[in-house]
């Protein structure tokens, strides 16, 4: 659950923009409605998510040549390195990513002048945010290195990520700009490119002995190549790119956004805390027990992808002032369901297959503590995607301040469990606490989006998917008593037949999808 330059872009009209008819009640205006949203949904997602997923496999690929370069303990080094940059990105994004996208996505009917006013000042301060954060990174790497807590390389790598935030503040704002108004080619394109570009040059710089030092180089290359990219497109595309700063405004935007930092914050911190506190146990344990989250990244982008690429949506929804029956609750309900449904397998393959993934990609150095990781934190995934999808609703209705409390109680949770239990239990109780502390942020979700909506329709739709799930996985472990392989062509075929039979998937909502295969309206 964790992210654009000066675009004036030319207003098109609301047609032309996106902007779904609204949904009607009755008859054919509710088919042509939900065959548009659906239509919407996979046009959105369709580009981010196989940049995401080609971006992820590459990602894997550069893993495994770290791990099987650097060892455990040179993964856990970078893994580190990472860790401390993340929590700097935070700072300089200050939550702006996201309020640009909706506010964006929100005023598309304003003013050319209008649009480019928000976009540039919202740039400016991400660049003076990033100026600090960068300054900040790298007093604390030259400080660590002189207290002999962070070695040579690691040191540097620390600098080399920080360097990258400023051109990253750029190239993330014009991918915010961008997905408000729902044109996702383009990140998608420069997304590809920037993995393919991180992936042969990293490899190659590992290769040449360069260790973490390398990767560092490496992502602050491939980060001011996007940037410039994406500004030269931009002004290709007609859309003149440009810094402003808000003389007036500032206070006022910064006080907007502070509620998503602290909730990018929080979330950073009972998402990567662990990995701090495993230090304890030596930065080969950090190494194994990250290679086990590296897999959780990857198939994590299997949500990411789909709920960025329908927030414009959702903000538009709840913009239109939308409550209990309207379109934001329908379409939040088909997302979550459509989520629980990939989720729940690809969780049940990955406990299945654990041990020889982990072997296969890591090394045998590596297990078995990587294995037994991912057996336990793969099942933190349906809960963040059903988390991470009402995060982004409950941002759509303005309501990131009590989104905030909700991760100040799960981060205290985590922080506190990680604390006592790590030290003695080690990577299982990490990993242990961040199920529960997943647990622990989606009640007062669900307290909070109940306000607004109908809650049972909304449990419904998570829980749908379940007895399939349940039936699958007893048709695994008795066709792999036979031969695992027949196991897993068993569940294969047992887990849709389960959710047609079940009604996880309405009839409304099979007609929807085959409507939109059709590309009819």
């Amino acid at each position: 659950m964790c992210s654009g330059d000066l675009l004036g872009l030319a207003r098109p009209t609301p047609r032309a923009a996106g902007v779904l008819p609204p949904m009607t009640a009755t008859g054919a205006s509710t088919e042509d409605a939900r065959g548009a949203v659906g239509r919407r949904i996979l046009a959105n997602t369709a580009a981010p998510f196989a940049a995401n997923l080609l971006g992820r496999a590459l990602s894997w690929v550069l893993a495994v040549v770290t791990a099987r370069t650097l060892g455990p303990t040179g993964t856990g080094e970078y893994a580190v390195a990472v860790n401390l940059w993340v929590y700097a990105g935070i700072l300089a994004d200050f939550g702006l990513g996201t309020w640009l996208t909706r506010e964006v996505a929100r005023r598309r009917g304003d003013s050319d002048a209008a649009l480019a006013t928000v976009v540039g000042e919202t740039v400016g301060v991400r660049l003076g945010l990033s100026v600090v954060a960068t300054t900040t990174m790298v007093t604390l790497a030259a400080a660590g290195h002189a207290a002999g807590w962070l070695g040579f390389d690691l040191a540097w790598t620390v600098v080399l990520l920080a360097i990258g935030l400023m051109p990253g503040a750029v190239a993330a704002s014009a991918s915010s700009v961008y997905m408000a108004h729902e044109r996702m080619g383009t990140p998608a394109v420069l997304s590809v490119a920037g993995a393919v570009a991180t992936t042969l040059f990293g490899a190659a710089a590992l290769l040449a002995g360069t260790g973490i030092v390398g990767l560092g180089a490496t992502s602050l290359v491939v980060t001011v190549a996007t940037a410039v990219a994406f500004v030269a497109l931009a002004r290709r595309s007609g859309l003149p790119v440009a810094v402003g700063w808000p003389t007036q405004n500032l206070a006022a935007l910064l006080r907007d956004s502070v509620p998503l930092m602290l909730n990018n914050l929080l979330n950073s911190v009972f998402f990567r805390i662990d990995v701090q506190v495993l230090n304890v146990w030596g930065r080969a344990t950090v190494g194994q027990y990250a290679s086990a989250y590296k897999v959780i990244d990857g198939v994590g982008g299997i949500s990411s992808s789909f709920i960025l690429a329908l927030f414009p949506m959702l903000a538009r929804r709840a913009g239109d002032g939308g409550t209990t029956g309207d379109a934001l609750s329908r379409v939040y309900a088909l997302a979550l369901t459509l989520l629980v449904i990939v989720a729940m397998p690809v969780a049940g393959l990955l406990t299945w297959i654990a041990a020889p993934l982990s072997g296969l990609l890591w090394g045998h150095d590596f297990l078995p503590e990587s294995a037994i990781a991912l057996q336990i934190l793969i099942w933190f995934l349906p809960l963040s995607f059903v988390n991470g999808l009402t995060q982004y609703v409950l941002i759509a209705l303005g309501l990131q301040a009590r989104i905030t409390v909700a991760f100040a109680a799960a981060a205290i949770f985590n922080l506190a469990a990680n604390l006592v239990l790590v030290p003695t239990y080690g990577y299982v109780a990490a990993a242990l606490t961040t199920i529960a502390t997943e647990f622990v942020l989606l009640v007062p979700f669900a307290l909070t989006i109940s306000a607004r909506m109908p809650l049972r329709p909304l449990a419904g739709a998570c829980a749908r998917p379940l007895p399939a799930a349940a039936f699958a996985a007893g048709v695994l472990v008795a066709g792999s008593t036979i031969n695992a392989g027949v196991g897993l062509a068993g569940a294969g075929m047992a887990y849709p037949l389960g959710l047609w039979a079940t009604g996880a998937i309405a009839q409304d909502d099979l007609v929807l999808l085959i409507r939109v295969i059709r590309r009819r309206p």
